[in-house]
């Protein structure tokens, strides 16, 4: 019972059209999950050590590249960053 409600909830939100308050939503949500995409990508797939300029471009480059598809295509964005973009807090 409750699977399904939030289910079509869920359907519901995305058979929607975006909103401005979507797009606000889905750009923070992709700056922060872009920025850990960014520095764990590129520490997984650089090669170690790295220097920390260099990591701090990757966080931030993706930040800036999932905040801009963040207001591209909310929806989609919000859905693949929103794990990343909680990724530290239970630490």
């Amino acid at each position: 019972m409750f699977l399904k409600k939030k289910l079509k909830s869920f359907s519901e939100w995305w058979n929607t059209a975006n909103t401005k308050k979507d797009r606000i939503r889905a750009a923070a949500i992709g700056a922060f999950g872009g920025f850990w995409i960014g520095l764990l990508g590129i520490s997984v797939l650089g090669e170690m050590p790295m220097p920390a300029s260099m990591l701090g471009i990757w966080a931030f480059g993706g930040a800036a590249l999932f905040s801009l598809l963040g207001i591209a295509v909310p929806k989609i964005s919000s859905c693949i960053c929103f794990p990343f973009a909680f990724f530290q807090i239970g630490s």
